[in-house]
């Protein structure tokens, strides 16, 4: 035989025993792959576990690769009322309708004050060269008993028609809706933010305006607390429309999209429940309509597009019913960068073993900080926070992140 075809023998002879021992190292780093997968499910699912209730199904990979409406959802397990089934249909038709188009899309800024509002010169510098980008709804409930004036010619002619709120009760729900009924009327508002008269924005216009905007949910703290402040509230006659387990509980101040806008004031069917069956008071379980009412609404109506956290921070630490109260020694550029730099909310929940459940805040899929606003803030710190906000906290490079166009 030539000779250099036995050498390409004995070469095809090798190569077939080289290719007999390559499965075995695919073996090898296939069982080493699947014991680190292991590895790192028993280490996270602990963790996971406890905040699977709370996590939006879009957080990982960002609401873009979801579809439109996160409305479909498993077959009821009963009859639905005529009331339950125009309620969803309807539901189901605004959250399918793709967004309007708007020439120029403003943020609805929505203040629900007892009378006048202390930081009118702070939201004035906030809002100074963005005419047409914003749109400014006020809800003043006791302005004309407190004798209270605007200093601020954009607040001017600004105010809807309001009626008294009381705390705890279903007429906070009553104003919300009447601000969201208000600012719907302009069709191009494509985002609606409720503010206090206590509250500041932590970042200048184009921040807030690029975070609302371009991102793909609605602003709403909205989570599963098993303890006596969450689920213990519950009233029975709730059922069957709203059940235990859809029960939700969370922050009052929200930011929503148009979408979710339309679906609040729309509503009577679960409002009507909560009207009826969610009042302050120990006979009824020291339930307050305004931490309980759209966060479970819009849970029931469409989870998958909800954030589970607030875009305004408040100060819990001091373990009261009521917020720390910031007064004006308190006002720092520390402390402000502080509540600028938060990226992961908490949720503690209320039974006898409190459970801590920490979420990163993720925007569109990305991790970033959590809040636009900040509350309780005294009339006593309105000049410090002139002075400092605009040329310290709001003049700040910002996070490239947010400087990005998004759809």
């Amino acid at each position: 035989m030539y000779k250099g075809f036995s050498n390409l023998g004995g070469l095809r002879s090798f190569n077939d025993k080289q290719r007999r021992r390559k499965p075995r190292r695919w073996y090898f780093l296939v069982a080493f792959m699947g014991i680190l997968c292991v590895s790192v499910l028993v280490f996270t699912s602990k963790n996971l576990s406890k905040s699977a209730r709370n996590m939006n199904p879009c957080d990982l990979f960002g609401a873009k690769v979801c579809p439109d409406s996160l409305f479909s959802q498993a077959p009821p397990s009963r009859p639905l009322t005529d009331e339950e089934l125009a309620t969803r249909v309807l539901a189901q038709d605004i959250l399918s309708e793709p967004p309007k188009s708007a020439v120029k899309p403003k943020i609805a800024f929505m203040f629900l004050t007892a009378g006048n509002l202390p930081f009118e010169r702070v939201w004035e510098k906030f809002f100074e060269g963005h005419a047409g980008l914003y749109s400014l709804y006020v809800h003043a409930s006791r302005r004309a008993e407190l004798k209270s004036v605007w200093n601020s010619s954009i607040f001017i002619d600004r105010e809807i028609r309001s009626q008294e709120v009381f705390w705890g009760k279903i007429e906070m729900i009553d104003a919300e809706r009447r601000l969201l009924a208000n600012a719907l009327m302009d069709l191009n508002n494509q985002y609606f933010a409720l503010v206090s008269e206590s509250c500041i924005p932590l970042y200048n216009f184009n921040f807030t305006y690029d975070y609302l905007l371009g991102a793909h949910m609605s602003f709403v703290d909205s989570f599963d607390d098993r303890g006596p402040h969450g689920q213990g509230r519950y009233h029975d006659k709730m059922a069957p429309e709203v059940s235990r387990t859809s029960w939700r509980k969370g922050a009052q101040w929200f930011a929503v999209s148009r979408k979710h806008a339309l679906l609040i004031v729309s509503d009577y069917l679960y409002y009507n429940k909560f009207k009826n069956h969610c009042k302050p008071g120990p006979e009824n379980k020291n339930c307050y309509p305004d931490e309980h009412y759209i966060q479970t609404f819009l849970y029931m109506m469409d989870a998958g597009h909800l954030s589970n956290w607030t875009v305004t921070h408040v100060d819990w630490s001091e373990g009261k019913w009521h917020p720390k109260s910031y007064e004006k020694g308190d006002i720092t550029e520390a402390t402000l960068q502080s509540i600028q730099a938060i990226e992961n909310h908490y949720h503690i929940t209320s039974d006898g073993h409190p459970i801590t459940t920490v979420l990163p805040c993720l925007w569109n899929g990305r991790q970033q900080p959590c809040f636009l606003f900040a509350r309780k803030f005294l009339p006593e710190t309105a000049e410090p926070l002139f002075e400092l906000l605009p040329s310290k906290i709001w003049a700040r490079a910002l996070p490239s992140s947010r400087e990005e166009k998004h759809d």
